[in-house]
């Protein structure tokens, strides 16, 4: 029996990304069990842009919404991933477009106790206007690469993959205390390895070290990372940067649960199984 697989995407606006996921999700040669869209409060509406391809999908699709009370990725993580079937939680950016072989190459690497993670090629604004206008038109990925010009960064994705790779290796021997840092554009695991260090810590509000976090608490519950090398460029789309990520609010408190996190305490006090505060989540199954 195959992995199922829930691919979690979480979105705040620029939903026009959300339609490029699901046309993206149309052209693979591997299925997967559903896609779930972990919304943090987006005034933008969802159906408005992905309401013609719904028919076309194999896949469920799930909209899972919260307030909008200001940064707070971890918490919507979490709200999806109670609402996921699959015994794998895949999680990505909204602003990423792949290749026909994406899910495929996910399903081949993973692994029990293991995250793996991955890189992508960052667009130029010329790069993504390029792209998106290809999307909008229907056009096939190879038409899209051709707008991939930086080989540079290209040659790079390869340089840090065996980078990460040879840090999993040491962390592997007990050489580090922690293997390959998780890249949030994408990683993976297994539902019940995500569930065992109670998902992400809900304190993280603001932007900024809930996926650092994530990963301390995954190494000291005895799981590992494993770099991922895609056959085909994982592309992240140009946004303008946001001045407001150059710190994070999270800091003090990171450092301090740093210095807490044990083989013993690897569990966060709020997450999946345990939410901080009483928002209501909205859960809606759109086909």
């Amino acid at each position: 029996m195959g992995k199922k697989i829930s691919l979690i995407v979480t979105i705040y606006n620029r939903l026009e990304y959300a339609r490029n996921i699901i046309q993206c999700l149309l052209n693979q040669n591997t299925n997967i069990q559903e896609i779930i869209f972990a919304d943090d409060g987006s005034s933008e509406i969802l159906m408005d842009y992905i309401e013609d391809l719904i028919p076309k999908c194999k896949f469920k699709i799930k909209h899972v919404y919260q307030e909008d009370r200001g940064f707070r990725l971890a918490k919507s993580r979490n709200n999806a991933v109670k609402a996921a079937e699959g015994d794998w939680v895949v999680f990505i950016d909204q602003d990423l477009v792949f290749g026909k072989n994406f899910i495929k190459d996910i399903i081949d690497n993973l692994e029990k106790n293991k995250i793996l993670m991955g890189r992508a090629y960052l667009t130029t604004e010329s790069e993504r206007n390029k792209i998106q206008n290809k999307l909008d038109k229907e056009s096939f990925y190879s038409e899209i690469t051709k707008e991939l010009k930086d080989e540079k960064q290209i040659l790079n994705i390869e340089k840090l993959y065996k980078k990460d790779k040879f840090r999993s290796f040491l962390y592997k021997l007990k050489l580090k205390t922690r293997g390959a840092k998780i890249v949030g554009l994408f990683f993976a695991l297994s539902k019940e390895n995500f569930i065992k260090i109670n998902g992400f810590d809900e304190k993280y509000e603001g932007w900024g070290r809930e996926d650092d976090d994530f990963g301390n608490r995954n190494f000291k519950s005895g799981g590992s990372t494993k770099p991922i090398l895609f056959s085909e460029s994982v592309i992240h789309m140009y946004h303008p940067f946001d001045p407001t990520k150059k710190e994070s609010a999270n800091d003090k408190y990171y450092e301090k649960r740093k210095k807490e996190i044990s083989k013993k305490d690897y569990r966060c006090e709020y997450g999946v199984e345990t939410p901080l505060g009483e928002d209501k989540i909205s859960y809606k199954k759109l086909n």
